[in-house]
């Protein structure tokens, strides 16, 4: 149960826009039937100059908005990335509170941002000679699940067509598959969910160069309120090329 931020491209007040998010941690929806904050972890993760592989920047337990590392690993970035994940953590109620729980998680170039709970996710087909970097976070083993499908790859299918069907088959209970992932160069946005419609949410705004995710908009005098667009339920998006597309499959 998490607050997601995906930035894509070229976005003029892209340092303003985290510092919004990181108000979340504290002012963020939750679920009905628990307490309010994301406040068990935050990270963030760019893309590197090559925009083939990406870079952790920073990760800490706690409430992102009590935290100077969060305002010292935004201004630790002189230059926009390609694309830019954070996250803010409100723990699942079997998961524990801890700093290898907390998010981003990394694997094979790429990083994933996750907002849900998966029970019994340790039994999802993956890799097995992959690291596991947690301790028994369902996210990172449907991280791993996720990968797995786009290693195995086939010429016929796209990426984003991949995902799709492995979400329409995975074997797993859930309340929310919600996430971002990226390998650097493209962003894949997924919201499924099986429960609390109005707090398993994403939106995203288009620039003319850029292109913002979240699980909730922000407010800015940069943007219009009106223009955030809700993403569907069981959907998968991809965003990608310059100036930036957002391809969107709901089943």
């Amino acid at each position: 149960m998490c607050r997601l931020l995906g930035l894509y491209g070229q976005i003029r007040f892209w340092k303003e826009l985290l510092f919004e998010f990181q108000k979340q941690s504290e002012t963020g929806v939750v679920p009905p039937i628990v307490s309010p904050g994301h406040k068990d972890g935050w990270g963030i993760s760019v893309s590197n100059s090559k925009k083939d592989s990406m870079l952790h920047v920073e990760r800490q337990l706690g409430s992102a908005i009590e935290s100077l590392k969060y305002k010292k690993a935004i201004l630790s970035l002189e230059e926009q990335p390609h694309i830019t994940l954070g996250h803010l953590r409100k723990r699942s109620l079997h998961i524990s509170v801890c700093f290898p729980n907390v998010q981003p998680f990394y694997a094979q170039n790429w990083a994933f941002i996750h907002n849900g709970s998966i029970y019994e996710a340790e039994k999802l087909p993956r890799d097995t000679s992959w690291l596991l970097t947690s301790e028994n976070s369902d996210s990172e083993y449907y991280f791993h699940f996720l990968l797995a499908k786009l290693k195995e790859k086939s010429d016929s299918m796209q990426d984003i067509e991949i995902i799709r069907s492995a979400l329409d088959q995975i074997p797993a209970k859930y309340s929310a598959l919600n996430c971002l992932l990226s390998n650097g160069n493209e962003l894949f946005v997924v919201r499924w969910h099986t429960k609390w419609p109005d707090y398993y949410t994403l939106y995203y705004y288009e620039l003319k160069t850029g292109i913002i995710i979240l699980s909730e908009p922000i407010t800015s005098n940069n943007l219009d309120h009106t223009s955030w667009i809700e993403i569907p339920n069981f959907t998968v998006a991809k965003v990608s090329e310059s100036p930036p597309k957002i391809e969107i499959i709901t089943n």
